[in-house]
């Protein structure tokens, strides 16, 4: 039985799939703090990796997500250079054992099977990731192919949320 909570109608709520929540951002955590942050993750500290992929090759009708269309493909290279670069510059100060890693956005299959493998490596590359750890991602079926899928395999990826909207079929 389904159950109709008012007041969660009557004021603005924070997505489910943020975490932590937009609401708990505040001014009071800038840079210094999050390099303390990391500078005190030690080895034996569990951490999980999210990966944000701010593009899709179309928005869904339903998306709340801070994200928009390629538009030019150059925009994905020049993103992936900067998120490489941003995962070596994390990986020098985190030190702890990755148990985690998810690509989100938008949708990680707006980037070309060989964009996301670069990424993968890097994160395989500069963190030590614990060998039962999780990758995920959230896809798009209306752009995701068998190509994709086997490249996703090939690069440890166990689990994937699929966004979808009516009479879409995964494959083409």
């Amino acid at each position: 039985m389904a159950v109709f909570h008012a007041d969660l109608a009557a004021r603005s709520v924070p997505r489910y799939t943020s975490y932590p929540t937009a609401a708990e951002f505040t001014e009071t955590v800038g840079a210094a703090e999050h390099r303390a942050a990391l500078d005190a993750l030690r080895p034996r500290d569990r951490i999980s990796l999210y990966l944000h992929i701010p593009y899709c090759h179309e928005i869904c009708w339903y998306c709340g997500c801070n994200t928009g269309p390629v538009g030019r493909a150059s925009r994905l290279d020049v993103y992936v250079e900067a998120l490489v670069a941003e995962i070596g510059m994390v990986a020098d100060r985190a030190k702890g054992s990755v148990s985690h890693v998810h690509f989100g956005g938008g949708s990680p299959n707006a980037l070309s099977p060989a964009q996301f493998e670069r990424v993968a490596a890097a994160v395989r590359n500069s963190f030590q990731i614990l060998p039962d750890a999780e990758w995920a991602a959230e896809l798009d079926p209306r752009h995701l192919d068998a190509d994709f899928c086997r490249m996703l395999a090939a690069n440890n990826v166990s689990r994937v949320s699929l966004g979808r909207r009516p009479s879409t079929s995964v494959f083409r």
